[in-house]
């Protein structure tokens, strides 16, 4: 059998040791694999994305333990693996594993930004289970930005309304109104974005740069903020809280 060196330790595996990468590395099944969740895409991982992806897991564990596990019980949760942790800004995606059956519990977590959540989809997906039989499953799909590592979270929820009631949380949560005619966050940010989009096409006829540098960065985010709503208080509290877990 031809042999292989893995790419993060160094360790020497053989076909049925390894793991072959998108780019054409190996790691190994043993040691190396293990670090990442079990629903990480190696498929179409390269090895840079494979090393971001550990050290995610890494940082968010220390997160959850510091963060999430104290208050654990007081903490929002959607389906079985995440929490939000509103007080510091944060989000939790978990794993639990055991050594045999139900012993030798732990846990790991890829913990993100609530500022960082921009797409959250109900799908019904296909899978088969142990009897080759095909079976659909409801599904939330989570999709961050300013992410490196795993910024997709997929997970199985009891049914529409399940996301249904997510979907409420974080429209809330962020500001968002779902239709126009209400007066609310959305609708004036809307008008902001309007605004600043205006004063940067003002500034590209006239020629002057740095008005135009200044005009468009204002427009980026007021734009950001009527599609998103404005996370600025979340991004705050978020980042004072990984300041600290350093």
């Amino acid at each position: 059998m031809a042999k292989q060196t893995c790419a993060l330790c160094g360790a020497e595996i053989n076909l049925i040791q390894q793991v072959k990468l998108a780019d054409g590395a190996y790691i190994c099944r043993k040691n190396c694999k293990p670090k990442a969740f079990k629903d990480f895409d190696y498929m179409h991982a390269t090895l840079p994305s494979v090393k971001a992806h550990h050290a995610q897991v890494e940082r968010g564990t220390k997160l959850w333990q510091t963060y999430f596990v104290p208050q654990r019980k007081k903490l929002v949760r959607f389906g079985s693996p995440v929490y939000v942790a509103e007080d510091v800004g944060l989000l939790a995606y978990v794993e639990t594993r055991y050594k045999i059956f139900i012993f030798g519990k732990s846990e790991l977590a890829c913990v993100y930004r609530i500022a960082d959540l921009v797409g959250y989809n109900y799908e019904v997906i296909e899978k088969k289970n142990s009897d080759g039989k095909i079976e659909k499953m409801n599904v939330c799909r989570l999709t961050f930005r300013n992410v490196e590592g795993m910024n997709e979270v997929v997970f199985k929820i009891p049914g529409k309304k399940s996301f249904e009631s997510l979907e409420k949380y974080f429209n809330k949560l962020f500001g968002i109104q779902k239709t126009l005619g209400n007066v609310g966050n959305t609708w004036k940010s809307q008008i902001n974005a309007a605004k600043a989009i205006g004063s940067a096409i003002k500034a590209a006829a006239s020629g002057d740069e740095a008005a135009l540098e200044d005009t468009a960065g204002d427009a980026a985010e007021a734009l950001d903020a009527a599609i998103y709503g404005d996370r600025t208080a979340w991004i705050e509290k978020a980042d004072a809280a990984l300041a600290k877990v350093e």
